[in-house]
């Protein structure tokens, strides 16, 4: 019988731990305690550690349009939208924030424990650990990306990030760490993970990461950082373990003329996705359905691009003509799962940064013939390292579609003259314009944060 999992100092949790079958342990007024290693393992069973633990900033970037929003302050949807000063109310709880929090204190909360566990072994522990370890540093870069800086190798010293917690204590008040602690920190929790021999290839199940995903995730790291020596290195790694592609030719709509998300055949749900190497699915997916292409991402998405063809359509759901201004998305659920495409673009890119144009371009070619049918598809080429580069960073935006990383790139991106760009929107009448480097590319902190613990300092906005 499942019901409600109870742990002393951590029931105040807002969000996890609802629907669990208690432990093995010693009741106390109601609340118990674990002991076992088994304890401690149900909590990394936990469905919610799929989740990305966000989705607004997929609203902030420049692959949107929503028609709907026709004021700029009515919800956190139409502040993210127009990129307000204030997302937040005074009131406002901020589920991006708290849930990866969430999600680190239950990290925290095994790694602080599995060495006094009883009963198990220490193959298990090992496991348990590197799950952790990686875990933990999945919601930290997700953090780290939403409300911090941008990594700049001359100012990551001093510019602010986020809290780190590495211990599960509710009592901690810590203030914001550097970009550049926070940065260390994962990096070493995800070389500590890989180094336990006891960390499988692959995870039991899409819940579990395995060593193959504590690496994917070291690479995305080091791009970010721009680090494309050891990107490289452990996208190569990886992608010599897996390298399997979903052929999108496999898809099709079961009536062409109506098409919607529901009546596309052979879509493997985010988690079942034969790429994913690191799963993670995205939360409140349910908020991200009513918007349409942005013209600035119909310059780069061709029509005959499956891509295209399987997230847009000018056809309603009764098949008559759509009346929005640009193709509606369709509405299929979004994956933010790391996979070997996005190894396969990292291995590109730094393939193009260090002069190899030709096997930056091969690689593009591998997967966009899964991307195409057949009749529609031509191989790229490129004249130069730096037209590959412009041509692998483009297929990003496409393959990473939806994925929740183009509010990142856009930050990293931006640290590059030749890449920068403004975006802007026009609501109810005004325009609204989101410039290189500006400080709106760091979220802001919810006010019910800083009135708890004084000690963060709110983003410049």
């Amino acid at each position: 019988m499942k019901i409600k999992l109870i742990i002393i100092a951590a029931f105040i949790l807002i969000g996890f731990g609802s629907c669990k079958k208690y432990l093995d342990a010693n009741p106390i007024k109601g609340k118990v305690i674990p002991k076992t290693l088994s304890d401690y393992e149900e909590f990394l069973n936990d469905i919610l550690l799929s989740q990305s633990g966000y989705i607004y900033s997929e609203f902030m970037t420049d692959d949107v349009l929503i028609g709907t929003v026709t004021a700029p302050t009515t919800d956190r949807t139409s502040r993210s939208y127009t990129w307000q000063k204030e997302l937040l109310l005074a009131t406002d709880d901020d589920a991006e924030w708290n849930s990866p929090y969430n999600y680190i204190y239950i990290c925290n909360l095994v790694l602080d424990n599995l060495q006094s566990s009883e009963q198990g072994n220490d193959q298990t522990r090992n496991r348990l650990r590197a799950e952790a370890l990686t875990q933990r540093a999945y919601y930290f870069f997700s953090l780290a990306n939403l409300y911090g800086k941008d990594y700049v190798a001359q100012t990551a010293a001093t510019d602010l990030s986020v809290p780190i917690m590495l211990h599960a204590d509710l009592e901690i008040k810590a203030s914001r760490a550097t970009v550049q602690q926070v940065c260390d920190q994962i990096t070493a929790d995800l070389n500590t993970a890989i180094n336990i021999t006891d960390f499988p290839e692959e995870g039991r199940n899409y819940i579990h990461p395995g060593k193959l995903a504590a690496m994917a995730l070291l690479s995305r790291v080091y791009l970010f950082k721009g680090d494309y020596e050891n990107a490289l290195k452990y996208a190569n790694l990886v992608l010599a373990k897996k390298s399997t592609l979903f052929d999108w030719n496999t898809l099709s709509f079961s009536n062409p003329l109506k098409p919607t998300a529901a009546t596309i055949q052979n879509n493997p749900l985010p988690q079942n996705n034969i790429e994913n190497i690191y799963t993670k699915t995205a939360s409140n997916a349910g908020l991200f359905t009513r918007f349409m292409a942005s013209t600035d991402l119909l310059g780069v998405l061709e029509q005959k691009d499956l891509r295209y063809v399987f997230n847009f359509t000018r056809l309603t759901s009764t098949g008559a003509p759509s009346t929005s201004v640009n193709p509606d998305y369709l509405g299929t659920t979004p994956n933010f799962s790391i996979g070997v495409p996005e190894m396969m673009l990292i291995k590109a890119e730094c393939l193009a940064r260090s002069g190899d144009k030709d096997g930056a371009v091969s690689l593009l070619n591998t997967l966009r013939t899964k991307r195409f049918k057949p009749a529609d598809y031509v191989a790229l080429t490129a004249t130069s390292a730096d037209d590959a580069l412009l041509k692998v960073l483009s297929e990003r935006r496409r393959e990473l579609l939806f994925r929740g990383l183009r509010w990142f790139e856009l930050k990293r991106l931006n640290r590059d003259e030749r890449f920068k760009k403004t975006i802007t929107r026009t609501v109810g009448g005004q325009t609204y314009s989101l410039e290189p480097g500006s400080d709106r590319y760091q979220l802001q902190i919810a006010p019910k944060i800083i009135s708890i613990n004084p000690l963060i300092i709110q983003n410049p906005r």
